[in-house]
């Protein structure tokens, strides 16, 4: 009788543990960074996009989760031409994530071959666009002439659209971080930068010369213009001047004449005589009036 208790309470513990298990494996859990799909004997039957805790049939279905998180990619560097069958080197990276989980499960049996894939296109798109633009103008210093950015910008729409429509996948951004050359190409790359900064330089220094000679020749002709009509002023001042002094001279002569030829004899005597000077002059002369007779 213990005997058929024990097994009695074996299978008991059994059927407990069994219902334990399927009542277990009822659920599952989502997190917050998660998506998932539910598949029953291989197929999708719901997709989960909402974090928490969730049913499903035990044994029949099966739960594939997903990282719903934004994912950064670096593809391998490739070689590619342009249309002017230059060879450059380019190094890029995107950043995408699982936008349809139903899709995606659908397209892509794993990660790895979601990377595969985006790397395909990527290098596809690129080579595409490179081969549309000529060597020069991804190495130009002119702003106006430099394509890269315009043709990054078609190769992220162009990729993303894709990348939507056969896997689920949204990239989010795509650039290119490193734009090299192969070796063949580099010194002709450098000397092409060179002869163009040169030619720039040039340029800027025949605008400065210019400008120079321009501010140069304005500044003579407004120092001429000074000039000419400082002089004309100070002939005037002059003119005025020497007229209101003859005029005040005449005057001063015409109340006194005999007083201004007596000044004007005292003024040549001071000028040609010193103690050095000798003068045989006849007594008669007008010079020596003054000393032999006095003022009148």
């Amino acid at each position: 009788m213990a005997l058929q208790l024990s097994k009695s309470r074996r299978k008991q513990v059994i059927l407990a543990l069994v219902a334990l298990f399927l009542i277990w494996s009822c659920f599952f859990t989502v997190d917050v960074t998660q998506t998932a799909v539910v598949t029953q004997f291989g197929n999708p039957v719901s997709t989960v996009l909402e974090p928490g805790l969730k049913l499903k049939i035990p044994l029949i279905q099966q739960v594939r989760k997903f990282d719903a998180r934004l994912q950064v990619f670096e593809p391998p560097q490739g070689e590619y031409l342009t249309q002017d069958k230059k060879n450059v080197v380019v190094a890029s990276f995107a950043v995408w994530r699982i936008a349809d989980p139903l899709h995606y499960f659908r397209a892509l049996p794993t990660d790895a071959a979601a990377r595969s894939q985006l790397t395909d296109v990527i290098s596809s798109e690129l080579g595409a666009s490179l081969g549309a633009v000529p060597f020069d103008e991804l190495v130009s210093v002119q702003t106006e002439k430099r394509r890269l950015k315009e043709m990054v910008d078609h190769v992220q729409q162009t990729v993303s659209r894709i990348a939507r429509d056969k896997y689920g996948i949204e990239v989010v951004d795509f650039d290119v971080k490193r734009l090299a050359f192969p070796e063949q190409n580099r010194r002709s790359v450098f000397d092409r930068m060179r002869a163009e900064r040169e030619r720039i330089a040039r340029r800027f220094r025949s605008e400065g010369e210019e400008e120079a000679r321009k501010i140069r020749a304005q500044a003579d002709r407004e120092e001429a213009s000074i000039l000419g009509q400082a002089y004309k002023e100070s002939e005037v001042l002059k003119g005025q001047g020497e007229a209101q002094a003859t005029r005040i001279y005449g005057e001063a002569i015409a109340k006194d004449p005999e007083f201004y030829e007596f000044t004007r004899t005292l003024e040549a005597y001071r000028k040609f005589l010193d103690d050095k000077t000798t003068l045989i002059l006849p007594s008669d002369s007008d010079l020596m009036e003054l000393l032999t007779k006095g003022p009148r």
